[in-house]
């Protein structure tokens, strides 16, 4: 059974869910009892003049809650990618660190972020068939600065759920950025980073034993202004248990619980968004009816798709982890074009994440 938002309402202000100005300047005090405890964030970017982006997924180790990870992936013209995983901590607990990436956030949902490493060198679809890491590796760096599009996102204000086994707090955002990118022994090797991101946040008891899948959606559409952000969730059986979604435009966010995407329509049992690990489909809609009674259909293109893998406790892969079984999330994350009804062009960033078993068609 779907649970949505309380009530379509539209909020207004800067920060209509009340989050701390500080919430982000320093790290959240662990639960050392609870192995399954933890920080956990994602950023995403796109440029799409020039096709390249990243894709970071950083958290606290389950067995030392004070050792940070991060997965560090960088989308690169004509499909490929470097990867990397790296581990550190952050003595003044001022965000997450680790030997090659760093975060730390200055005001209230402004984020800089630096990387200075190696990457192995990779595609979508090595990306797809295993888990990757130990191949040929580039240096790579970049810095960049993260600017608010939108207010704070807080899916346990925004909707009557309740705490879960998957965390305590939930933040989504949309961004704009600014910044650079070098990868060295590639062709030109020097980027802007200058485009959309969208980033997410948790804290909390981190258990995905019940979870089937998900979808975490952002948008942003610098010529409007304009920013959509989505959540879909489902259980180990397929079952549908999370809609929500926002629209933050004319200085107001409108909280929607009628949201569908192709493959998770109303009704659906066993959600069929995502055929293969490289991304497919590239193209489908994302569809809400707003509480004044305006059904808006958008279309959906991807851009380009990294592939990551979380297993029990709470440990992450870059690349498939089809070794692990069913246990395995497996999880294609996908920078996005979005185009409005009226034309308008946004990007951002779109996770759909299966369990093994209820990926259709084997995703292979």
């Amino acid at each position: 059974m779907s649970t949505g938002v309380s009530e379509s309402r539209v909020l207004t202000g800067d920060n209509p869910f009340g989050v701390g100005p500080d919430h982000y300047k320093h790290s959240a005090p662990p639960d050392y009892s609870d192995l399954l405890w933890s920080e956990t964030h994602f950023w995403s970017a796109w440029n799409p003049d020039e096709g390249v982006g990243f894709f970071i997924h950083v958290g606290t180790t389950p067995e030392d809650a004070d050792l940070w990870w991060a997965q560090v992936m960088v989308m690169l013209p004509g499909g490929r990618t470097l990867a990397d995983m790296s581990w550190g901590r952050s003595e003044n607990r001022d965000g997450p660190t680790t030997g090659n990436f760093r975060a730390r956030s200055p005001e209230l949902g402004h984020f800089q972020l630096s990387f200075d490493g190696a990457g192995e060198i990779t595609t979508s679809a090595e990306m797809a068939s295993r888990i990757v890491g130990s191949g040929r590796s580039l240096p790579c760096s970049f810095e960049i600065e993260l600017a608010p599009a939108m207010p704070v996102w807080d899916l346990f204000k925004a909707t009557q759920i309740g705490e879960r086994e998957w965390g305590g707090v939930h933040h989504e955002q949309t961004h704009s950025c600014t910044g650079w990118l070098k990868v060295a022994g590639e062709e030109g090797g020097e980027w802007r980073l200058d485009g959309c991101s969208f980033r997410d946040h948790s804290i909390g008891h981190r258990d995905f034993s019940r979870l089937g899948g998900d979808h975490l959606f952002g948008v942003y559409f610098p010529d409007s202004g304009r920013s959509i952000q989505t959540l879909l969730m489902w259980n180990n059986t397929g079952d549908v248990e999370i809609r929500s979604a926002s629209i933050w435009e004319n200085g107001e966010l409108e909280l929607i619980g009628d949201v569908q995407m192709t493959g998770v329509e109303h009704g659906c049992e066993r959600p069929t968004s995502l055929t293969a690990l490289t991304g497919e489909p590239h193209a489908f809609d994302w569809v809400v009816a707003r509480a004044g009674g305006e059904r808006i259909v958008a279309r959906v293109e991807v851009q380009h798709t990294v592939v990551m893998s979380n297993t029990s406790p709470n440990t992450n892969f870059n690349g498939a982890a089809w070794d692990a079984g069913d246990e395995a999330l497996l999880l294609a994350e996908c920078a996005v074009k979005m185009t409005w009804p009226d034309g308008d062009v946004g990007y951002g960033h779109l996770e759909r994440g299966y369990r093994r078993n209820l990926l259709p068609l084997g995703g292979s």
